[in-house]
């Protein structure tokens, strides 16, 4: 994997030995450098990176920071057009969110080491996650006098349990119960198939167009929902009517579309996909029951 871009300062060349890692994995970068001009002495550092950006109300921004690097040829002049490589390791931090409490100490002692700049604090990131108005992003970093370069990599976010269970929406608790049952306990691969059981009970008499489940893409940040888009769907049965004391139990297989991006919890935002048992009701809102699903890359 090469990534490069010529500036008039230094032309820069980044491989890594993989594109995809796990958190607590190493990253093994090797960087050629092509100095355009003469370089004395220069300050020259290979990063590992990672970056949150937030669309939101027309307006985005980006926060990043280093969470491991290196100086790299110090205390060498570097003549202009001449190339040099370096081999550089960065960890992947295993977290993914900062601890609540820690000491804010660097990570070394040695004022003359990069890590000396990189704070216990900010060794964490969430896995790459791309949403619709949410990104989590990591890079391998080059920072050169006149020279700014970096190569995307991928941090998996691997397998895990589901945690959160969300409540049913608007009057649902006073029209019908909807449960969503059968589905698994810990995280499913993009493109898996699910199957389940979407249960209906009615408190009243409904005349419903159709029963579905629906996947949603949900976006938060600070509990307030950024994205809430359909992603995929299936109808479970066609024009019905409901009666209280007569619960519709039926069966339903849902295959996730290949391209969801991993369910993601940050410190600030979240990433989350969502299954709607809907009730499809005319001229009013429909009745929806909600359950939460965990996605992770099926590289993981």
């Amino acid at each position: 994997m090469v990534f490069g871009r010529r500036r008039r300062a230094a032309a820069v060349e980044i491989r890594t030995d993989r594109e995809v890692y796990r958190p607590g994995d190493t990253v093994r970068a090797r960087v050629r450098l092509t100095p355009g001009t003469d370089l004395p002495d220069p300050e020259i550092v290979v990063a590992l990176l990672h970056a949150d950006s937030v669309s939101e109300s027309g307006s985005s921004w980006t926060d990043s920071w280093a969470v491991d690097g290196r100086y790299v040829f110090e205390g060498r002049s570097l003549r202009a057009g001449e190339a040099v490589e370096v081999v550089v390791d960065l960890r992947v931090p295993d977290r993914s969110v900062p601890f609540p409490e820690i000491d804010d100490d660097p990570l070394v002692d040695d004022p003359d080491d990069y890590r000396y700049e990189i704070l216990r604090s900010e060794v964490w990131g969430a896995p790459t996650s791309t949403g619709k108005a949410l990104r989590s992003e990591w890079f391998v970093q080059v920072i050169a006098p006149g020279t700014d370069e970096r190569l995307a990599i991928t941090v998996l976010a691997v397998g895990g349990p589901v945690d959160a269970v969300t409540e049913p929406r608007g009057d649902t608790g006073r029209l019908a119960r909807i449960v969503l049952d059968g589905l698994p306990q810990r995280s499913v691969p993009a493109g898996a198939t699910l199957t389940g059981r979407l249960r209906v009970d009615a408190r009243t008499e409904l005349d419903a167009r159709a029963l579905r489940v629906d996947l949603l893409l949900v976006e938060t940040r600070a509990d307030r929902v950024l994205t809430a888009e359909r992603r995929a769907g299936v109808t479970v049965s066609g024009p019905v009517k409901l009666s209280p004391g007569a619960p519709r139990d039926l069966p339903f297989s849902l295959t996730l579309p290949a391209d969801l991006t991993p369910s993601i919890t940050t410190e600030s935002w979240a990433v989350s996909w969502v299954l709607h048992g809907v009730v499809d009701l005319p001229l009013r809102e429909d009745a929806v029951g909600k359950q939460v699903i965990a996605v992770h890359d099926p590289r993981a």
